[in-house]
């Protein structure tokens, strides 16, 4: 995994403590090196998704653009399981990244 990559999820998980982070997708230069990344970050029911997106955008330092989606918990089990959503082909085709343990 690009060094980039490793230090936003350690970032990320410091930030908001999730259950999971995805990359979603990622686009790289002719060099391999990551130029910009859409990452799915699941976090606690108690816990605002727009809020967390909001402190993920401000907050973290990337030379890259990078997107973020944010789910709660209870929202992303229950869209995962549902074959036609997003939260189903990111959990089915995203990279896993960082799961709590």
């Amino acid at each position: 995994m690009d060094d980039l990559v490793l230090r936003l999820t350690d970032e990320i998980r410091s930030l908001c403590d999730p259950y999971y982070i995805y990359m979603v997708s990622s686009k790289h230069n002719n060099s391999g090196e990551v130029t910009s990344m859409k990452l799915c970050v699941v976090v606690g029911d108690d816990v605002s998704s727009d809020g967390t997106e909001r402190t993920l955008l401000v907050k973290t330092d990337t030379p890259i653009p990078v997107d973020f989606i944010v789910y709660n918990i209870s929202d992303w089990n229950d869209y995962a399981e549902e074959d036609n959503t997003f939260a189903y082909r990111v959990e089915n085709g995203g990279e896993k990244l960082y799961v709590k343990e």
